[in-house]
């Protein structure tokens, strides 16, 4: 934690000196570079265990647990009202320049704050629970479909997710944004390969099934608990050893589609799924009566 700060005073230190310079070619040129090194520490594991940049028009909903670290980062016009969430929440602060910061932002109009924070680590107990679900995506390929995938399992109570490598990055700014932060709070662990996910799923003896355009509709699959919901990749679907080793549900359409965008398939799976559960209780609150 000591190296960490010490690299985040270093950075701060760097592009506070930066955004005083005269503007100017030399100062312009100068910007860019520090812009790199923040950009470096973003995506390449500068700071311990790696770190994940997003932008957000407000604070407090994308900042971290109070035992992570983290750096503002803003432009002039985000100074005056985000220094004081900044105070509150003891996070590092570094103001920009607006070419600076235009240098390092990722979409074409970010709001005026970013951050840089370290990534939270995971251990199998805070995936894995008794009874509870779990959703695995093997090898999602748009960041934008892994993060809503993500705020959905969290939104339907899901435990946490496997990722199958191959796929988007979890913490890439695009998945981040999609994700609309659940990455901080949202339990989820990396795995090699779609053998060792379903390793891992034996040894917690969770129902593994695989969404698939083939078989049992879902609301016939038992869905409700202690189970693991495979979604595959966007165009060639799960891989075959998941199919192998797993049940098959899909979700039954009308008319000519062929098939639907993962998340939503996801979304309805796991919508489903919350159902099961909370029909199950209600009869349970029912026959006790």
């Amino acid at each position: 934690m000591k190296r960490s700060m010490r690299v985040l005073s270093l950075v701060m230190s760097l592009l506070l000196f930066v955004a005083l310079l005269p503007v100017d070619a030399k100062a312009a040129d100068e910007e860019y570079q520090d812009a790199q090194i923040i950009s470096a520490g973003s995506q390449q594991g500068l700071f311990p265990g790696g770190s994940v940049s997003n932008e957000a028009s407000d604070v407090t909903t994308y900042t971290p647990s109070s035992s992570s670290g983290l750096m503002l980062i803003m432009n002039a016009d985000g100074k005056n009202w985000i220094l004081p969430l900044a105070d509150k929440s003891g996070s590092a602060v570094c103001v920009l320049s607006e070419d600076c910061f235009a240098k390092i932002a990722t979409s074409q109009t970010p709001q005026p704050i970013m951050a840089v924070a370290e990534k939270r680590t995971w251990q199998m107990r805070d995936v894995f629970s008794p009874g509870g679900n779990v959703l695995v995506l093997d090898r999602i390929q748009d960041p934008g479909n892994l993060g809503t995938l993500l705020r959905t399992a969290e939104a339907t109570g899901f435990a946490g997710a496997l990722i199958v490598k191959g796929g988007a990055d979890p913490y890439g700014p695009k998945a981040v944004r999609a994700g609309a932060g659940c990455v901080f709070r949202f339990p989820l662990l990396l795995c090699e390969s779609p053998a060792e996910a379903l390793d891992i799923l034996a040894k917690q003896r969770k129902q593994v099934w695989t969404a698939d355009m083939e078989g049992t509709p879902c609301y016939d699959a038992e869905l409700a608990q202690n189970v693991a919901i495979v979604i595959g990749n966007e165009g060639n679907g799960a891989d075959a050893l998941f199919k192998e080793n797993s049940g098959r549900v899909t979700v039954p359409m009308a008319g000519q589609t062929e098939s639907l965008n993962a998340g939503i398939a996801a979304a309805i799976l796991m919508y489903e799924s919350l159902r099961q559960r909370a029909a199950r209780s209600v009869r349970e609150n029912t026959a006790t009566l």
